[in-house]
């Protein structure tokens, strides 16, 4: 399995790899729910909702390097990377599999250290704000204005040929649920917009050459980056008369939208647990 752990930055902890393995990984992908409870008229209670509160989760890794150069340069590897995004408050990605958790590293301890081995077990506690696994997958739309402005079935006559506009194009949420999501628009374009399972979502601004403009519903931000990657908060142009972050329905939807508009669609596959295999 693929098991690492992935800073804020993008530095990387191999806990599958020479020299560290991890024990008993599964104890991470334990799911549980919070819930709150309410008395009805009657004096039976019943259940109001279930949420995901904070969680922790631990894991102990064994170390034994070759040489002691190597086995203080890991563990100050470690140190560093985990206690960089705690200071920055900015959480680092438990991956599982190609599913990640946001985290922080909040406690470290150690035992069985031998100093002759240069090996020892070390043992880390996660705490994830938001407690699912994640997986992203991402459908692309592209521009279609530079094909032929018709669709021609060659030797099968049905007697019409399809103009681009007349294409039918779907997404298909294989989530459990509905899903988050990140629409990314390609610029260049003018009040980009998007229209999924007959819900609009658009922005009323312009999007220059090589720049991009994002609407995230996870996170509920709306960005531009420039065309050097600078970003810009563009939360205040989007169209108020049709909530922005709608999470996209289960299942298969219909997509409609300007063929010449170039757009990625991210659906967040959210669970308690990640896939085991």
């Amino acid at each position: 399995m693929n098991l690492y752990y992935e800073g804020s930055d993008g530095h990387i902890i191999d806990f599958m790899k020479d020299p560290i393995s991890a024990q008993e990984p599964e104890k991470l992908s334990g799911s549980s729910w919070s819930y709150n409870t309410i008395s009805g008229a009657n004096g039976l209670g019943r259940i109001k909702r279930f949420y995901k509160d904070a969680q922790e989760s631990q894991i102990t890794l064994s170390i034994m390097t070759d040489d002691a150069e190597e086995f203080n340069e890991i563990m100050y590897d470690m140190h560093r990377t985990f206690d960089k995004d705690v200071r920055r408050l900015k959480p680092g990605k438990l991956w599982w599999n190609g599913f990640y958790k946001e985290v922080f590293v909040i406690d470290a301890s150690h035992a069985e250290f031998e100093e002759l081995f240069e090996s020892v077990e070390k043992t880390i506690k996660f705490i994830s704000v938001y407690p699912y696994w994640i997986k992203k997958t991402t459908y692309e739309y592209i521009d279609l204005s530079i094909e032929n402005g018709t669709l021609d079935y060659g030797d099968l006559d049905y007697g019409y040929d399809y103009d681009m506009d007349d294409l039918i194009e779907s997404i298909d949420n294989d989530c459990i649920e509905k899903a988050n999501f990140e629409i990314k628009f390609y610029g260049p374009c003018q009040n980009p917009a998007i229209n999924i399972a007959g819900h609009l979502y658009e922005m009323l601004a312009d999007v220059d050459e090589n720049e991009y403009l994002t609407i995230n519903s996870l996170t509920k931000k709306i960005t531009l980056y420039g065309e050097y990657g600078e970003p810009e908060n563009m939360f205040h142009a989007r169209n108020r008369d049709s909530y922005i972050f709608e999470p996209i329905p289960q299942g298969p939807s219909q997509i409609s939208r300007n063929k010449s508009l170039r757009v990625d669609i991210t659906l967040f596959d959210e669970r308690g647990e990640p896939e085991w295999i």
